[in-house]
Formats: C-alpha cells, sequence, structure tokens
C-alpha cells in the first residue's frame, strides 16, 4: 500500500495555495472566501452525501462504536487539560484539543482501509467517520466557540455549546447518518449536487490551508510547542490508545487495524476551516494540519503493515 500515492494530492493542494499568494494570484481575502465556502456548503455536503450512501453499520457494531468515540473523547479532554498545564490561553486549549482528536478519516482514512480491506469494512468506517464528525467535531467546535466568547455566562453559554454542537459540518453528518440508517437513498436530484459540492470541499479547503501558511508564516512558526504537542497526541498517543482499547475489549484483528489506521491519521483540514471560521487557534490549526500530515505517512503506513 503507497500512502505517499494518497497523501500527494494533499500536499499538491496545500501547495497550489502557497504558490498562488506567492504568484501574486491569490491573497488572504481568498482564503477566507473559500475557507466559508468550504464551511457552509461543501463540507457539509461531503458529508451528508457520503453517509447517504455508506451501507447501515449493524447492532453487533454499537460496542465498537462506543470505543471509538470513548478513546476520541479522551483524547480530546487530555489535550485541553496537557495544554491547560503547558500555560497555553484558553483559545489554544480548545484548537488543540479539536487538532489532537479530529482526523481525516473521511478522506485520508476511508482511501486506505478500502484499499487494505476491501468493501465490507465500509460499514464500520462509516459508522466510526459519522460519530467522530457528529459528536468530536461538535465539542471540539463548541470548545472553540466558548474559548473566543470567554466573557459569557448563564443560558449565554449553553446557546453558545450548542451553537457549536449543531455546526453546519456536524449537522450534515447527523442528516445523511440518519438517512443511512433509514435504510432510504436521497433522491437523485438531490444525491448528484449534493456529490458535486461536495467532491469540492477536500481541494478548496487544502487550497485555503496553503493560503494561509503562505500569508501567515511569521505567526504560524511561532506557535511550535501547541503543533508539537499535538503530533504527540494524535500521531502518537491517539493510534496507540485506540489499539490497545479495542484489543482490551477482545475485538478482531480487522477491527483493531481499522480502529488504529482511522486514528493514525493526521488532523483533519475541517479543524482549520472551523478554527478559521470561529477565528480561534486559526495558524495554530494550519500547521497542525500540514505537520500531522507529514508525520503521519510514517504513522499510517506502519498501521497498515499491521493489516498485512
Amino acid at each position: 500500500m503507497d500512502i505517499l500515492f494518497i497523501t500527494l494530492p494533499i500536499f499538491s493542494l496545500i501547495g497550489l495555495g502557497w504558490v498562488g499568494v506567492k504568484l501574486g494570484l491569490l491573497d488572504e481575502g481568498v482564503g477566507g472566501g473559500l475557507s466559508r465556502f468550504v464551511f457552509w456548503l461543501a463540507f457539509p455536503a461531503l458529508l451528508l452525501s457520503s453517509m447517504a450512501k455508506a451501507p447501515p453499520p449493524d447492532d453487533a457494531m454499537a460496542e465498537q462504536i462506543g470505543i471509538w468515540l470513548g478513546v476520541l473523547l479522551t483524547v480530546q479532554f487530555l489535550g485541553r487539560l496537557l495544554a491547560h498545564f503547558a500555560g497555553f490561553n484558553a483559545q489554544s486549549q480548545a484548537g488543540i484539543a479539536m487538532a489532537s482528536s479530529c482526523a481525516n478519516t473521511a478522506f485520508l482514512g476511508t482511501a486506505v482501509l478500502t484499499s487494505l480491506m476491501g468493501p465490507s469494512i465500509l460499514p464500520l468506517v462509516a459508522a466510526f467517520v459519522a460519530v467522530e464528525n457528529i459528536i468530536i467535531v461538535g465539542i471540539g467546535v463548541a470548545g472553540l466557540k466558548l474559548a473566543k466568547d470567554a466573557g459569557l455566562a448563564g443560558k449565554a453559554i449553553g446557546r453558545t455549546f450548542l451553537s457549536g454542537l449543531f455546526n453546519p459540518t456536524s449537522v450534515g453528518a447527523l442528516i445523511g447518518f440518519a438517512i443511512s440508517l433509514s435504510g432510504h437513498d436521497l433522491p437523485a436530484p438531490l444525491a448528484r449536487p449534493l456529490e458535486m459540492l461536495g467532491s469540492a470541499a477536500s481541494p478548496a479547503g487544502l487550497v485555503a490551508l496553503g493560503i494561509v501558511m503562505a500569508t501567515m508564516t511569521a505567526r504560524i512558526t511561532k506557535d511550535w510547542r501547541g503543533t508539537a504537542l499535538v503530533v504527540a497526541l494524535k500521531c502518537a498517543l491517539l493510534p496507540v490508545a485506540m489499539w490497545s482499547a479495542f484489543s482490551f475489549f477482545g475485538a478482531s484483528t480487522q477491527i483493531i487495524v481499522a480502529a488504529t489506521v482511522l486514528a493514525a491519521c493526521p488532523s483533519a483540514v475541517n479543524v482549520f476551516i472551523q478554527a478559521r471560521q470561529a477565528d480561534v487557534w486559526a495558524e495554530g490549526a494550519a500547521t497542525a494540519v500540514f505537520i500531522t500530515t507529514l508525520v503521519s505517512i510514517v504513522g499510517v503506513s506502519l498501521a497498515a503493515q499491521l493489516a498485512g
């Protein structure tokens, strides 16, 4: 399995945004517009359409879904806790927690596992991706919003938290997953435009990431401690924790490897998009996505070798 072949388009699109800035063709305004397009339209459409046509999970997967969710929640909480004790401010704590627990499972992880194990693994993968984007991303975005509005109190905190939980990405994943569970298909006139819109999500998000990295280089390089903490949690601790948890509960080798490969995937570009939209730790998120993608080439390759 050549992981480089799958990750090369990711770096190419980031590089395209970078080069566009250096040639004067793109600027920060374009990056902001792309980010808003991905946040409000493309990512929700991608998750809604992909989840809706994914095979529904069966009742036997409930335990596996619970283990997956439990490990992700634990690492997200641990990321915030370690960032707090390391002296990071509230906004950095929220960004580090989200980047440490939200992975590129929908794009990179699904492609790797389908190549390794075939379509039979898709129901489990779809369930893991859905739960991650509905709950883990939702809590992560809520954390970003609360960190942005640190002066809130009482009912305002609850409203802000709920608005984070029901962000466009999580709502798109929730609707798509519900359609999958219902056993119905999206009507063709609706499915086709959603698929077309969703196909632009990753390319547009990655180009926007490249633009940000080119226009904010000085600010990005200052937050190396935050990036190092995300790399340690996302690329090392999370895959090991996922392997250990599924092994402890006696899961099959196939499920253990699948969960570990997904956990070893880098921080999702959606982390950067959400951070940029919330205006919280955007530069740090950009660096975290880029560096964890580089590091994960080794991590995902090792996890894939276990499948062999």
